[in-house]
């Protein structure tokens, strides 16, 4: 049973945004946050700063076709409508994103939230928060941010590497404020980006990131996988990673922070 309480059911009225989640739609149940807002873009029920917020979903998924699990009353599945410029579509808005989660997760709890390239948030090491940009140009450019984030109460046994919000920070954890958070620093960072360009979001995420210095295994649909030092991050949101061997911008597959073995990669020096 969805568990939405009444603020979250009136949270657009607690906004200090301009554009962002204005207007909010709030859902009990949703199979995907940003299915949902994608159908409501394609028959004119959505524009810029649309957002939906939904209290559960059924079928939330991650990068790769991943599940997600989303139970009710615990955590954030939410998705917002950006209509950047044509030529500005691009890796970048992942970056974006992922600075505003770690600005709003930072502000509201003091935990040192992290970005792992390219879309996941961790804390101590373990994810708590999963992005998913989906974007397109028809009938006019574009992009769909996704959020999952773990908020209340623990994963479990089951998913060793995941945790919550609540595991990891000694004070009280609201998933209201914590969206609200979330919706300011994605209208200042959207902003940000527009007016200072792609640099800008590079060196913001840059500053919140568990991945540069670390050795990352690199992972490719069809491809050997291959172990090397993540270097920096290109201005199109793509990946630097090199060893003795090769030297490679990674734009898509899976780049972990751990060996080919399976354990997990040391910390850099």
């Amino acid at each position: 049973m969805a568990l939405v309480t009444g603020r979250m059911r009136h949270i657009e009225r607690e906004l200090a945004t301009t554009a962002m989640a204005r207007p909010t739609v709030i859902l009990d149940s949703v199979g995907s946050t940003n299915r949902w807002l994608k159908e409501a873009w394609v028959q004119g029920e959505a524009r810029h700063g649309t957002a939906v917020w939904a209290d559960e979903q059924t079928e939330g998924r991650g990068r790769l076709g991943r599940a997600w699990e989303s139970p009710p009353g615990k955590n954030i599945y939410t998705s917002v409508l950006w209509e950047p410029p044509r030529e500005r579509l691009s890796g970048v808005l992942s970056l974006v994103a992922g600075v505003a989660v770690s600005r709003a997760v930072r502000e509201h709890t003091g935990g040192d939230a992290r970005m792992k390239w390219p879309n996941d948030g961790v804390i101590r090491g373990r994810k708590f928060c999963g992005i998913l940009v989906e974007a397109g140009v028809d009938p006019s450019p574009w992009a769909v941010v996704g959020i999952g984030i773990n908020v209340l109460g623990q994963v479990g046994a089951a998913y060793p590497n995941a945790v919550t919000l609540q595991e990891c920070v000694a004070s009280p954890v609201s998933r209201e404020d914590l969206w609200l958070e979330l919706m300011a620093q994605l209208e200042t960072a959207y902003v940000a980006w527009l007016g200072e360009g792609d640099d800008w979001a590079v060196q913001a995420w840059t500053q919140h990131n568990a991945t540069l210095g670390h050795m990352v295994r690199v992972e490719k649909p069809g491809q050997d996988i291959w172990v090397g030092r993540a270097e920096s991050v290109a201005p199109d949101g793509g990946l630097w990673v090199a060893n003795a061997e090769r030297r490679e911008k990674v734009i898509s597959g899976e780049v972990s922070l751990r060996l080919a073995d399976g354990g997990y990669a040391p910390e850099s020096d």
